[in-house]
């Protein structure tokens, strides 16, 4: 099975990516979110996997200023805090999307 890739990336107002994929899915990511999770050496050791980047110290009103591809396999953010060395494969966003909880009223009925 092909694994699925972007058809469209866009900006979902000023906090949100959106991204459909070849399988039909749709995905929004809190911009915030994804400057945090940064996976390059500048934000994770390299040796330990350990991340470096503080997530506190991401400006609440990060912003992508520029999306490439890289390959057919990732994309590269550069982001308004100039941060542009992160190459986010479509692996790492797939695990990064979104999920929705499985029954949100569950606790609420438990309580």
């Amino acid at each position: 099975m092909k694994r699925p890739e972007p058809v469209q990336i866009r900006q979902e107002g000023p906090s949100m990516l959106g991204i459909s994929w070849s399988d039909g899915l749709e995905s929004s990511y809190p911009v915030r979110a994804l400057r945090q999770a940064c996976p390059c050496a500048h934000c994770i050791d390299e040796i330990t996997g350990k991340r470096i980047l503080n997530p506190d110290a991401v400006p609440a009103d990060i912003r992508p200023m520029k999306l490439e591809a890289v390959g057919r396999y990732a994309i590269r953010i550069r982001w308004s805090d100039g941060h542009e060395t992160g190459l986010y494969s479509f692996d790492l966003l797939r695990q990064l999307h979104p999920r929705p909880r499985e029954d949100a009223g569950a606790e609420e009925r438990a309580s």
